[in-house]
């Protein structure tokens, strides 16, 4: 995006902020009465609906508890057994909540089913935990499936019945009706059909329901987001919770209540965007103010934003021309600009390009000494010349060094059985690990000589552990060989050995050649003691003078060898040779 175009944003988002920081503060303020206003509603429809099972149940248990009274005044004596069963009957026909009943005494075996005429309802046997339960509050009730309840009410016995075996009257509690009372609730409050209603039980089954597919007498609530509100158990006390929710991607807005006398839970809820009208209506306005802000603040800023940038875009200009090298032209294009800070900045972008021009040259100098030097030398070492620290003027000086020859084993029969171009793609990937091994331990690869590396290590930076770095290195470079051979073996069919010479002594270092082309290198005997070793060790053998076993002491497992005489050379030579762990 252009300046302008930036500019025009930034003066259109100061007039914009505003306005919808107050739009937000206003929703905020508004949303706190709606939900207020919502859970009041709310609260009052659960109220309505956990009265409506209790209801039901009250009704029916009371009809339990009269033919329970009846019975227990004939097991008294106080009425005869056909007079106590045409009372039952006679309930049962003024009751539109029984129409069956049955009678039981578990420990005498009986069960007796009586029926309004002309009715084929059944009545099944109370569970044990419902008659315990009547025992303890002498009517009890119970769910026995989807929909569907047991009262229990336990028969009243005189004194003198003391032992006698105790009765219980059995009653169906049939909770169909709640479905359809729900959907009133519903209609009537909420003047639409899109809330959901529902009733279940301690264990988290539905017992009735409405606006929630899916959710049928019977079926399991627990995974329900709005159930998330509750403790595994249902609280035996009278507790409320509100919820705020996602249901199906859209956001609702719900209440949920637990009855105690029954334990059971009741709850609803809604799309928030039908309990929130007002909250939706001024969202709706607040965008509306927003976007005329907006048009408003970009024919505003459009026409700050022109003033503001026409002098940036001169400099934005200036700056293209520096990073096309146009120098003269960048002055001209400063110079040309006004006397304020835009105009001083202008001044300072042509000094910049002035001081970029040389730095230039600078950078390209150091890039050239970097890339030449990188080839050979290790990293701190490069930084080190290209600082200044190590000079590369022609001449040279005398070090302590050691020097290191690595040369493959058998390499002429290698050459002849193979293609030039796996040969010397053989000997890149052999040269730059080899090369990485030196660099790693701070040395310097002087040279490669066909098949051969040679690196010195103690110049040309000075180090006291020169001769240590140097058989560090040869080590390395035999296990890497070790790893490296499988992969060689499959690729080019061929397993290399090195073999490895190491001295130390005083050399000469320094830059040798002409000032158009010179050459880092070490010259000395000390050399040529190292290229001799390396000439006479067996294949994967490192061979140590012994001016660098002196050096290092017993920090390597090196084994005499005994004098030798090496080729060129009159007097004999200490040899030791590294083992390899």
């Amino acid at each position: 995006m252009k300046l302008r175009g930036k500019a025009v944003l930034l003066f259109t988002a100061m007039t914009l902020v505003p306005v919808l920081i107050a739009v937000t503060l206003l929703a905020s303020v508004n949303l706190r009465a709606a939900r207020v206003s919502e859970q009041q509603l709310q609260a009052a429809v659960l109220t309505e609906v956990a009265s409506k099972p209790a209801r039901i149940l009250e009704e029916v248990e009371l009809d339990a508890t009269a033919v329970a009274a009846i019975l227990g005044r004939a097991a008294a004596g106080a009425i005869n057994d056909k007079d106590a069963l045409e009372s039952v009957r006679a309930l049962m026909s003024t009751r539109d909540t029984v129409d069956a009943v049955r009678f039981e005494v578990p420990a005498a075996n009986v069960s007796t089913l009586l029926r309004r005429t002309n009715s084929s309802t059944d009545v099944p046997s109370a569970p044990e935990a419902l008659r315990k339960l009547a025992d303890e509050h002498n009517v009890a009730f119970g769910l026995i499936g989807p929909g569907r309840g047991l009262v229990v009410a336990k028969v009243p016995q005189p004194s003198s019945a003391e032992g006698r075996p105790p009765g219980y009257v059995v009653v169906n509690a049939n909770l169909d009706a709640l479905g359809p009372a729900l959907e009133e609730i519903a209609v009537t409050r909420f003047k639409t059909r899109d809330v959901r209603l529902l009733i279940a039980s301690q264990d988290g089954q539905v017992v009735a329901s409405f606006g929630a597919p899916g959710l049928l007498p019977g079926s399991d609530v627990k995974s329900l987001p709005i159930w998330a509100v509750l403790p595994a158990q249902i609280p035996t006390g009278k507790v409320d919770f509100v919820s705020e929710h996602v249901e199906g991607g859209a956001p609702m807005v719900g209440a949920l209540s637990t009855v105690p006398q029954l334990g059971w839970a009741v709850a609803i809820w809604r799309p928030q965007a039908d309990a929130y009208p007002s909250l939706t209506e001024m969202k709706r306005n607040g965008i509306a103010v927003a976007l005329g802000a907006a048009l408003l603040a970009l024919l505003v800023g459009a026409i700050a934003a022109r003033g503001v940038t026409k002098p940036i875009l001169a400099l934005v200009k200036a700056a293209r021309l520096i990073g096309q090298r146009k120098w003269r032209e960048v002055t001209i294009a400063a110079s040309a600009s006004g006397g304020d800070e835009i105009g001083e900045l202008s001044v300072a972008l042509g000094q910049m390009s002035a001081d970029l021009e040389k730095g230039e040259e600078e950078i390209a100098h150091q890039a050239k000494l970097r890339g030449d030097l990188g080839r050979f030398m290790s990293k701190p070492l490069v930084d080190a010349i290209v600082r200044g620290d190590h000079p590369l003027a022609l001449g040279g000086k005398r070090a302590k060094v050691s020097v290191l020859f690595a040369d493959v084993v058998g390499f002429t029969p290698l050459t002849e059985a193979r293609d030039a171009e796996q040969v010397v793609a053989l000997l890149n990937e052999l040269f730059s690990v080899l090369s990485e091994i030196v660099f790693r331990h701070e040395g310097t690869v002087d040279k490669f000589i066909g098949d051969c590396l040679m690196a010195v290590f103690g110049a040309p930076a000075s180090q006291e552990d020169h001769a240590a770095r140097a058989l560090s290195a040869a080590e390395d470079m035999m296990r890497f060989l070790e790893t490296a051979n499988e992969e060689w073996k499959e690729k080019y069919d061929v397993e290399v050995r090195l073999g490895i010479g190491v001295n130390s002594g005083e050399a000469i270092v320094g830059n040798i050649g002409s000032d158009k082309r010179m050459e880092y290198t070490v010259i000395g005997d000390v050399v040529n003691v190292a290229a001799r070793l390396e000439a006479i060790a067996q294949p994967n053998q490192v061979l140590v003078s012994g001016a660098t076993a002196a050096l290092v002491g017993k920090k390597f497992p090196l084994r005499h060898k005994g004098a030798q005489r090496l080729t060129g050379r009159k007097a004999e030579t200490d040899v030791f040779a590294m083992d390899i762990e």
